[in-house]
C-alpha cells in the first residue's frame, strides 16, 4: 500500500496505523461482481488481514497486507477480491477494491505441482511473516 502525495512523516505514521485491514473474498473468474458465499464454503485460512509494515524487494518501508494461509477448497478458475477497509471515528469505511489476476484450482490429483516462492513472499518470511514457505524449487510439469 502506498500513500500518494504524503510526507515522510505522514507516510510513516500510516505504516503504522492499526486502523487499517483488507478483506478477501472468492469471486468467479468470468462473474466478477459475484462473490462466492458463504466464504467458509470456499476459502480456508485467514480471510482478514491487518497492516504490516515490512521491507519490500528494494529494502524500501511499505504497507503489506499477508494471507499466508489463505487457500481455496473448490476446484475452478477463480479471482481473489481484495477490499481496503479504514476505521475512523469508530465507523468502518471501504477505501478501495480490487481483483487478482484469474488462477485455476485443481484437483490433488490433477495439480501440477507448487510453485516457488517468488522473492517477496521470502524477503517477507526472513523479516518473521509466518507462511508458508517451500525450500527447495520443484519444477511444474
Amino acid at each position: 500500500m502506498k500513500w500518494l502525495q504524503c510526507s515522510q512523516e505522514e507516510t510513516k505514521k500510516y505504516l503504522q496505523s492499526p486502523f487499517y485491514f483488507v478483506v478477501a473474498n472468492l469471486v468467479d473468474a468470468n462473474k466478477h461482481d459475484q462473490l462466492l458465499l458463504p466464504t467458509q464454503d470456499y476459502l480456508s485460512g485467514a480471510t482478514v488481514s491487518s497492516l504490516y509494515k515490512l521491507r519490500d524487494i528494494d529494502n524500501q518501508d511499505g504497507g503489506f497486507f499477508i494471507f499466508g494461509d489463505l487457500s481455496v477448497k473448490k476446484q475452478g478458475k477463480f479471482k481473489l477480491q481484495f477490499c481496503l477497509f479504514e476505521i475512523r471515528d469508530g465507523v468502518v469505511e471501504n477505501r478501495n477494491t480490487t481483483l487478482s489476476d484469474p488462477f485455476t484450482v485443481y484437483l490433488p490429483k490433477q495439480f501440477p505441482g507448487a510453485l516457488e516462492a517468488t522473492f517477496l513472499s521470502r524477503t517477507f518470511s526472513d523479516q518473521g511473516v509466518k507462511m508458508r514457505i517451500r525450500k527447495e524449487h520443484r519444477l511444474q510439469t
